[in-house]
């Protein structure tokens, strides 16, 4: 009697399992093609990048990451825009042309910008994305006295080129 209990319970278990994973596996949505993107011209867009304060060394950078000596560092789509490993002045705007690595369609700009470690007040740095004079994104992106600015900033650009900046 014991056996022909646990042989039940057994076949209870595995067969309800097998048919939740045969059921799941139904109902998963059919697979999506994928996504052709076209290379936005690089040498059309230009990014300005303008600290409200000076930036420093970060002193509490992780040894061994090729990035931690950075004062400021800006990437898209996994590849390094700009890096600066020198001290910049409050208020000097940087100029990135040509801008590599932007796509018709969905887009992402992430930086970092590292303040003195002793600055007392909030700090921002504004991020600008122009395509001849003509700006497509103007964010500024703000960080607390004593903390790194670190964020990404997602956008659209047409065929034609113009930029449309997504809430996030």
């Amino acid at each position: 009697m014991r056996f022909a209990l646990v042989a039940a319970i057994w076949l209870i278990l595995v067969g309800g399992l097998s048919l939740y994973t045969y059921q799941r596996e139904r109902r998963l949505p059919p697979q999506m093609e994928a996504v052709v993107s076209r290379d936005a011209p690089g040498e059309a867009y230009t990014l300005e990048i303008t600290p409200s304060f000076a930036t420093a060394a970060d002193p509490f950078a992780l040894q061994g990451d090729p990035l931690a000596g950075a004062t400021i560092v800006v990437r898209t789509a996994g590849r390094v825009l700009y890096r600066s490993d020198k001290p910049q002045q409050a208020g000097v705007t940087v100029s990135v042309h040509p801008v590599a690595g932007l796509v018709a369609g969905r887009n992402e700009i992430f930086l970092r910008a590292v303040p003195p470690f002793t600055a007392p007040l909030d700090h921002a740095v504004r991020v600008r994305l122009l395509q001849g004079g003509r700006v497509l994104l103007d964010e500024t992106l703000w960080g607390e006295k004593g903390a790194n600015v670190a964020s990404s900033i997602p956008f659209t650009l047409t065929e034609a080129g113009e930029g449309g900046h997504e809430q996030h």
